[in-house]
């Protein structure tokens, strides 16, 4: 068990004696835990496995750039056109009817 668990173990047992030690309210009192000490600043620890898949998740993929002029024509193109497929499905699209 992580130090950072520890202490919401810890903050967990006084909440429910504070409370006069009631059954089944276990998780309400590990979230109230949770909750005072992540606003007490104290941050959880992370292993490097974590710390590795928070990175990859923040990482932002390089955009594609075209090649050449070329392929920016097609490109602009391309966006061009699939604005007027757009805009013509909307203007022949049925009212809907309540």
């Amino acid at each position: 068990m992580s130090e950072h668990e520890e202490k919401i173990r810890q903050r967990a047992y006084e909440i429910w004696e504070r409370e006069g030690r009631p059954n089944g309210e276990d998780m309400k009192h590990w979230l109230k835990a949770f909750e005072e000490i992540a606003a007490e600043g104290a941050p959880p620890k992370k292993s490097r496995r974590s710390q590795g898949a928070t990175e990859a998740k923040t990482a932002k993929p390089a955009a594609a750039k075209p090649r050449d002029d070329k392929d920016k024509k097609t490109a602009k193109a391309a966006i061009a056109s699939d604005k007027s497929t757009k805009s013509r499905r909307a203007s022949t699209a049925k009212p809907i009817v309540h």
